[in-house]
């Protein structure tokens, strides 16, 4: 069963998480769990304001690193639940990640992608968090999604010519043959001249 928060208690997480009131919002969680018969993770993501902002949106956009250590480590157990939770967006399709990179807190934005968080999640306006740290001018963050950004391109692209090669056959007579795997694992084949 969900628990039953009313708007006062939800409130008051949401004040606690976006104010850093770690000792406060850990107070609350417990005597809510234990009322609710439930697991702090569950109240945690329970606890959206109107505007479906969550504590973790709060307290990463408001670079309260100790806060989001908190918040996640409930979820520590439960890793859907601990993603659908990380990306949760708000009424703008705002997440927690495009929170802290407005607001240029990358040792929150660090921890939240170690945690899973996506960096390719557009809000409604179809920015990224990359994009909203470029506005704010937050270079710092800018240079971390690029790195990221760069070692995955790396990757998939070490892994994509590797695959490539792999699906390539080239007779005697020059003629490739291929498979094509991209999607499918159906075995497709056709075949070109490798000569110029």
């Amino acid at each position: 069963m969900a628990p039953q928060l009313n708007e006062e208690e939800i409130d008051d997480l949401i004040y606690f998480a976006r104010a850093g009131e770690k000792d406060d919002l850990t107070t609350t969680l417990t005597e809510l769990a234990e009322r609710e018969k439930v697991s702090v993770a569950e109240i945690i993501a329970s606890a959206k304001d109107e505007g479906k902002s969550t504590c973790l949106h709060m307290a990463a956009g408001n670079g309260h690193l100790d806060i989001v250590t908190l918040i996640l480590s409930e979820f520590a157990s439960r890793p859907k639940e601990k993603q659908a939770y990380i990306d949760a967006a708000n009424e703008y399709g705002n997440t927690g990640l495009h929170w802290a990179a407005l607001g240029g807190h990358l040792d929150v934005i660090k921890l939240l992608m170690a945690a899973g968080a996506s960096p390719a999640l557009a809000n409604d306006k179809n920015y990224v968090p990359l994009d909203l740290a470029s506005f704010g001018e937050k270079h710092d963050v800018v240079d971390y999604f690029l790195e990221q950004a760069g070692g995955l391109e790396d990757k998939n692209t070490a892994e994509g010519l590797k695959a490539a090669a792999e699906g390539l056959k080239v007779d005697d007579d020059g003629n490739v043959e291929f498979k094509m795997s991209v999607g499918d694992t159906s075995e497709a084949s056709g075949s070109g001249s490798a000569q110029n």
